[in-house]
């Protein structure tokens, strides 16, 4: 991911972290100042922990805003830089119990922060519409009841794009209870198979 976008992914948890807990009219100066730092502070991150993930700018977003939610003031310089690295980078678990403690009293958590920045482009079980490695599976016994029940235990059932399915005698079977089992799967897949055609 380019800087760019990681610098949006940062200004959007820090943002709901201090509106939420701090202080509810916080903002980012949309100043230049304000992208250098953050493009000098993303440079130190790496450097730091190596490549950034969404969880580990959670992370540190959490531990900075913790440690500056009783400072009267305090800069993006600070609050971005080589102190505060080094602060997430010396963080113990019990920190991490009580930075959690602290966000959960106005119902956040960290999961709740990272699907906030989470790259919705592509839908999260698109790489399950077809699984290449069910495939030996669902050609054992084809077109048998016993290989029926094997392809419905053992696998996430019917795909577009599976060659055992094409030539299954079961698949009007398979499409329903595979839309029973897994709705929003099944639903994409359905999809799927649509642009395809």
């Amino acid at each position: 991911m380019e800087n760019g976008k990681w610098i949006k992914n940062i200004i959007a948890v820090f943002t709901e972290v201090e509106r939420k807990m701090v202080n509810p009219s916080f903002k980012f100066s949309q100043g230049g100042a304000t992208i250098r730092t953050l493009d000098n502070f993303l440079q130190l991150f790496e450097s730091e922990f190596g490549a950034v993930t969404q969880e580990r700018l959670v992370d540190f977003c959490v531990c900075t805003a913790y440690a500056y939610r009783n400072r009267e003031s305090w800069t993006i310089k600070q609050a971005f830089g080589p102190a505060s690295i080094k602060r997430l980078n010396d963080s113990k678990h019990a920190t991490r119990y009580y930075e959690d403690k602290w966000l959960r009293e106005r119902s956040l958590d960290r999961n709740y922060l990272i699907n906030l920045i989470s790259d919705r482009s592509e839908h999260p079980q698109a790489k399950y519409i077809f699984m290449k490695s069910e495939e030996a599976t669902k050609l054992r016994l084809l077109n048998s009841q016993i290989g029926y029940a094997i392809c419905q235990s053992s696998t996430l059932g019917w795909s577009p794009i599976s060659e055992a399915c094409v030539q299954c005698n079961f698949i009007n079977q398979c499409k329903l209870e595979t839309g029973k089992k897994y709705p929003e799967l099944y639903r994409i897949r359905v999809e799927y198979g649509e642009s395809t055609k």
